[in-house]
């Protein structure tokens, strides 16, 4: 009888082995990172932007025109909100929006002349932009490259700097004003955990062309025109 019982173990042994490898690779794995629902986070970058100040018939020593690049860089901040939804086929489609303090200005010295030692200087400062933007990408499990646009605004100022012979300074306000115009951009995020989400992005933005603050009490077509490149770097939480 021992006998007969250790011949069917040594038997059986085999299938019991085969039974527990089928089971190991039947076992199911981990399903594939969800990018649906919604996230808020912040972003820090770099903001170089380009600026023409215009003034027909403005020109100094017999031009013209004045036409002044004014081309405001530098560091930015800011907060953002969105949603995504992941189809069955990996596609996802969202929506952002988002708001930024801009540390970014640009000075350009003008040459008033006369003789009289009076120079002026005409500084650029991009105070905030936000804006609201459509997104569309391709999952590739937690990695999700994006294509994005939409509507932008930017808070501009213009001021005029004029320092005498006597050292004092008189400022001028030319131009305080909020830009309305458009902004694209293209980037990727990475989950590195299942809340937690990276990403890196470049945006073009273009907040159109205004006239002067001031245009109103000058007697020539005036205007300043703002567009801006940005890289950006972000975290997001995932609720």
């Amino acid at each position: 009888m021992k006998t007969i019982l250790l011949a069917t173990a040594i038997i059986l042994a085999p299938v019991g082995m085969a039974c527990a490898a089928d089971i190991g690779e039947t076992s199911p794995v981990a399903s594939a990172y969800d990018w649906t629902g919604l996230y808020a986070g912040v972003h820090i970058g770099y903001a170089a932007g380009r600026s023409d100040f215009f003034i027909a018939g403005g020109g100094i020593g017999g031009a013209t025109d004045l036409n002044l690049p004014l081309d405001p860089d530098g560091f930015i901040g800011g907060i953002h909100i969105g949603a995504n939804y992941e189809m069955a086929n990996r596609f996802v489609i969202g929506a952002e929006a988002d708001l930024t303090y801009n540390k970014a200005d640009g000075v350009m010295p003008l040459d008033a002349g006369g003789g009289g030692g009076f120079s002026t200087l005409l500084k650029s400062e991009l105070k905030w932009s936000g804006a609201a933007r459509l997104r569309a990408g391709y999952a590739f499990d937690r990695t999700l490259p994006y294509i994005a646009a939409g509507v932008a605004a930017a808070k501009y100022e213009v001021t005029a700097i004029g320092v005498g012979g006597g050292g004092g300074a008189i400022e001028i306000p030319f131009h305080d004003e909020t830009h309305i115009g458009w902004t694209v951009g293209a980037g990727v995020e990475h989950a590195f955990t299942d809340r937690w989400i990276a990403r890196v992005e470049y945006r073009y933005s273009d907040f159109g062309s205004q006239a002067l603050s001031i245009a109103a009490g000058l007697p020539t077509a005036t205007s300043v025109d703002l567009q801006t490149h940005d890289v950006r770097a972000g975290l997001s939480y995932k609720f």
